[in-house]
């Protein structure tokens, strides 16, 4: 049932891409494309390796004595990489940066622990970052027809959204055999309860997730800024970090679409037209976004099935 569902969202997003590809200028988000060239491609790389950089330091706080810059890094980009190319929802990304932790040492119960409170703190610091960025663009959203009526359902989402969070961080200290059940814990007996407890617990190691994943969103923006400009279609920096907010907000509405394959090119595609640009340029952001995913993320999930394929070796070799 799960693989129906799934096939069901990848063909409905496929579908939606193809709609807007009938409906756009290919012509003209081959040209936008064209003005990259391989020094803006490798800009765009660059770029998105310090993002991840960034994204990945909110995993540093949490993950106590076996902290290490190396492993916070290779949890989020094989995380990234699995939820971007490969046909899984962000969740099973997710769960693929657990194993990553496992496999570095840390209890199973407790490396589960870690990644629910990783991405709790991380959603707590999206769900702030999509009020400034509707803040920011709420200038521009007023002055458009279309948009202009639903600004104030936007606020109303974005602070449901961090109800939500809320709820679900609550869920995990209140209602801890619950969240065994949800997240599929139940065999790690207490020592997941007692995990995600001690975890939250260190307050201050929370807040400081907190805060460096705040600020990994905001650099989300900075890198869309460094997008547009290499296409040749600059913009504010305030107007790129709106953008991406928004897009941020629209991908986590629809987190079980997998590889947000459809979503993410109709949301570029609609926000664009509301900064002065056109929806093609909207379009080769989410093509150029595309192409950095698949450079990045297929060198890095071979070299995971590689290690995996090392490991099962080794635990087949008699002793």
């Amino acid at each position: 049932m799960k693989k129906l569902a799934r096939l069901l969202l990848l063909s409905l997003g496929f579908a939606l891409l193809l709609a807007l590809l009938s409906r756009l200028d290919l012509a003209a988000v081959l040209i936008s494309l064209e003005n990259v060239g391989w020094l803006g491609f490798a800009l765009a790389v660059a770029g998105g390796l310090v993002l991840t950089a960034c994204l990945a330091s909110g995993l540093y706080p949490l993950l106590g004595d076996k902290a290490s810059a190396g492993l916070a890094l290779a949890v989020r980009q094989l995380r990234d990489s699995a939820g971007d190319i490969l046909p899984f929802t962000q969740i099973g990304g997710i769960a693929l940066g657990i194993r990553v932790m496992a496999l570095a040492g840390i209890a199973a119960p407790r490396a589960v622990a870690v990644g629910v409170v990783d991405v709790t703190a991380e959603l707590m610091a999206q769900s702030l970052f999509i009020l400034i960025g509707i803040e920011l663009a709420a200038p521009t959203i007023q002055q458009d027809p279309h948009w202009g009526p639903y600004l104030d359902w936007f606020r109303l989402g974005a602070f449901g959204f961090s109800g939500g969070i809320v709820f679900f961080a609550y869920l995990q200290l209140a209602g801890s055999r619950l969240a065994e059940k949800m997240l599929g814990t139940q065999s790690f007996g207490g020592r997941f309860r007692d995990a995600i407890h001690h975890l939250y617990r260190q307050r201050g190691r929370v807040a400081l997730s907190f805060w460096l994943h705040l600020i990994g969103w905001c650099a989300s923006g900075l890198w869309l800024w460094l997008v547009f400009r290499v296409l040749g279609a600059p913009i504010a920096v305030s107007s790129a970090i709106a953008i991406q907010s928004l897009l941020e907000a629209l991908r986590s509405a629809t987190v079980f679409v997998p590889a947000a394959l459809g979503v993410q090119e109709a949301g570029y595609t609609a926000l664009a037209p509301l900064f002065g640009l056109s929806p093609e340029t909207g379009l080769a952001v989410s093509v150029l976004r595309r192409a950095r995913d698949i450079a990045v993320g297929i060198p890095v999930l071979l070299a995971w099935q590689l290690i995996e394929a090392r490991r099962m070796a080794r635990e087949r070799q008699p002793n």
